[in-house]
């Protein structure tokens, strides 16, 4: 089951995002396995088999399912190639939090991500968000480019912690979304 409701639309008729629904963990699952390079690399192992159920339920605390958001990203077959995952409100009531974006190997580095997160800034915008903040794991230095090419930038780094096999500093970047203009 595909929900087709567009959430926000990008720049690119070729693709579209929507709201990803649990029935959808199967599909979202196998773009996770094809992401393995992304959980070596975060946790120095093997995706798990249920990462993709995982991720529908996992909330920081004091929060609920109906702060969640996690939009797919789909090419015109209807295949997820991206997932974009976090929580409106977080850590406080004008900020929103990507816990993760990810893209399929073979779509990345041709400036989808960019195109995804640019729609998703300009949502959140019109959505009242102020600002959006995220992490990023000190091993990910592509990924720490990107957010900083995007407009984020560092504003803290937490201890060392656990992520699977690995222990990993989590630098925290934060974008300011009072400034953007609408197009």
């Amino acid at each position: 089951m595909i929900n087709e409701a567009q959430v926000y639309s990008l720049n690119d008729p070729d693709y579209f995002v929507c709201k990803l629904l649990p029935e959808q963990a199967e599909s979202l699952q196998r773009l996770f396995e094809q992401c393995a390079d992304f959980a070596l690399l975060v946790e120095g192992q093997s995706v798990s088999p249920d990462a993709a159920q995982e991720i529908f339920r996992s909330l920081p605390a004091g929060k609920s399912l109906g702060d969640k958001f996690l939009y797919g990203l789909l090419d015109c077959k209807g295949a997820i190639i991206g997932v974009l995952e976090g929580i409106r409100h977080y850590p406080d009531e004008a900020t929103w939090w990507v816990g993760l974006l990810l893209l399929a190997p073979e779509t990345r580095g041709h400036g989808l991500g960019r195109k995804m997160m640019d729609a998703f800034l300009e949502y959140v915008r019109l959505e009242k968000g102020t600002a959006i903040m995220l992490g990023v794991v000190e091993e990910n230095q592509a990924a720490y480019r990107f957010w900083q090419q995007m407009g984020f930038e560092l504003v803290s780094q937490t201890e060392p912690r656990i992520f699977g096999k690995k222990i990993q500093t989590v630098y925290v970047m934060r974008r300011d979304l009072t400034q953007m203009k609408s197009e």
